[in-house]
């Protein structure tokens, strides 16, 4: 699904003219795994057009399983010097000679169904995934690794009004399905941090929060996406539980600014929380918002038990983003706005 809406391509346009260092990727190259993702997606639209208005010449190997879905994605740029697609497992080692200068890791499983349906793939993404990725930068004398994390590496919070800030650690049951999303992230950021230390790499480290948008699969199982295609659709939202939980969001334009900023101003082996400001709504808040929207309901049924598995037992999951913004990054949107956006952007896709 190709995004073509002034709305979108003004959000692009404004990641575009933010004061970053952009001269760093100037005639470099950069591999992007999970390329077609959410997040993926406005990485590539935001450098290509880069390289369109302002000449930035860095070339992009998108990096992902399946070829079709990139050319639904990204069918404007085939046959762009600046864009190649890369059939790539990260699960496998890397043996393509690629010339790399920068990699960005965001390739992951990241909603309910898939934590319960393909776990070990979950996994593997995350640990083996890394390694490969990691110990192929080395190889190529990479200048920077970009290894993007999650809000779930905090775990679930020890006291109710805990903010989980960079350096805070709650609890996980490791011995549970649902474990292996945290848990291999938990260990991907640790795999980066013994590659800083035994081969000097430069790596840098954005934790996402839980992210919504107009990229965002029409499939996806995610509670804030499956309320969105509602609302997109005109249905009643379908809430699986009381929605109690407040979790910090964040518009998927924003997060993509946010790990630019981590990529080209973050300091090596540090970690940054990229999260929205501002008001954070509980669960049933944006559930009610978005069918106010759509004029319609809010109904409530329980999951089934494989959604179930895959579901997270957290109650409150606040992040600060105080230390990405000491580097400059101010998100655009807070959740109702972004939302309403998404909204209105794919009411034109779908």
């Amino acid at each position: 699904m190709y995004i073509k809406h002034e709305l979108y391509a003004a959000d692009i346009a404004d990641i575009a003219t933010e004061n970053l260092p952009w001269e760093k990727l100037a005639g470099k190259n950069l591999l992007l795994t999970g390329a077609s993702g959410l997040v993926g997606t406005v990485i590539v639209d935001v450098l290509m057009k880069k390289n369109r208005d302002d000449n930035l010449n860095v070339k992009i190997f998108a990096a992902g399983r399946n070829e079709k879905n990139a050319q639904e994605r990204f069918a404007d740029y085939f046959g762009d010097k600046n864009f190649e697609f890369v059939k790539l497992d990260v699960n496998e080692p890397i043996e393509n000679d690629l010339p790399v200068n920068f990699i960005i890791h965001a390739a992951s499983n990241t909603h309910p169904r898939l934590y319960a349906t393909d776990p070990v793939g979950t996994m593997t993404a995350n640990i083996i995934g890394a390694h490969n990725l990691l110990e192929f930068g080395r190889r190529k004398n990479i200048e920077r690794f970009v290894f993007v994390s999650t809000v779930e590496v905090y775990g679930k919070a020890l006291n109710s009004d805990d903010l989980f800030t960079e350096n805070y650690c709650g609890y996980i049951n490791c011995n549970t399905v649902r474990a292996g999303y945290p848990e291999s992230k938990r260990a991907g950021e640790a795999l980066c941090q013994a590659y800083i230390s035994q081969y000097k790499m430069d790596v840098v480290i954005p934790r996402l929060c839980r992210l919504y948008g107009a990229t965002t699969r029409l499939n996806d199982s995610k509670a804030m996406s499956e309320f969105i295609m509602s609302g997109v659709l005109g249905k009643d939202i379908v809430l699986k539980s009381q929605g109690i939980p407040r979790l910090s969001y964040c518009c998927a334009t924003d997060a993509a600014c946010g790990i630019f900023y981590c990529m080209l101003k973050g300091i090596c082996g540090e970690a940054y929380n990229v999260a929205d400001s501002g008001e954070v709504p509980s669960l049933r808040e944006i559930a009610e918002y978005i069918s106010s929207l759509a004029g319609r309901k809010v109904v409530f049924e329980l999951p089934d038990e494989t959604l179930a598995k895959g579901f997270s037992n957290a109650v409150n999951s606040i992040m600060p983003n105080d230390k990405l913004r000491s580097l400059g990054w101010t998100p655009k949107d807070d959740t109702y706005s972004g939302v309403k956006k998404t909204v209105e952007i794919l009411k034109s896709v779908v």
